[in-house]
């Protein structure tokens, strides 16, 4: 039985006003997942770069970026990073998109907010005329490969992760719709 939405959880586009709650959120969602043993120079790096303010606003501001932001009474519980235009690893979809990140903080996990935040980007890409939406899961997150499988998600094979000059495998899902 799938639980049925949160009704408290409201979703919109994310604007440069949410850049300071984009990157602590996503560096929180980032440490929970990735740092369960703690902080490591190469961890605090990789945080550092890709969750800084001027970093968060500068994919913000790329014109075929959007980030879809879960809410719940006006605070931010997860978010959709997407990407028009990202060519996946395989095939020869020009008009994908990339789902490059779907965080949800932990405290709002089983409760839909993934499950929405992944329609309303599957919405998104398919209104801009994409016939896919990809995305890369590290194998270490148990919880995200089945949640993708589950939203019918198929993984079509491997990629590695560069992480600070350590590779991390990574499955490659993806879900086609629309035209094609």
């Amino acid at each position: 039985m799938t639980p049925s939405p949160p009704t408290d959880v409201a979703l919109r586009l994310a604007t440069p006003a949410d850049v300071r709650s984009l990157a602590v959120l996503g560096t929180q969602v980032f440490l929970d997942t990735y740092a369960p043993r703690g902080i490591r120079p190469s961890m605090a790096d990789e945080v550092l770069e890709y969750f800084s303010l001027d970093a968060i606003a500068a994919l913000l501001a790329r014109p075929a970026a959007a980030f879809l932001l879960a809410e719940s009474a006006g605070h931010l519980i997860g978010f959709a990073q997407l990407q028009r235009g990202a060519r996946p690893p395989r095939g020869d979809f020009e008009d994908a998109v990339e789902l490059e990140r779907l965080y949800v903080q932990e405290r709002a996990t089983g409760r839909g907010v993934g499950r929405r935040l992944l329609q309303e980007a599957e919405r998104w890409a398919g209104s801009g005329g994409a016939s896919m939406l990809w995305l890369t899961a590290w194998v270490g997150n148990l919880r995200a490969l089945g949640f993708y499988a589950a939203q019918g998600y198929a993984d079509v094979g491997q990629t590695f992760y560069d992480f600070q000059g350590e590779l991390f495998e990574n499955r490659i899902f993806e879900k086609t719709f629309g035209r094609r």
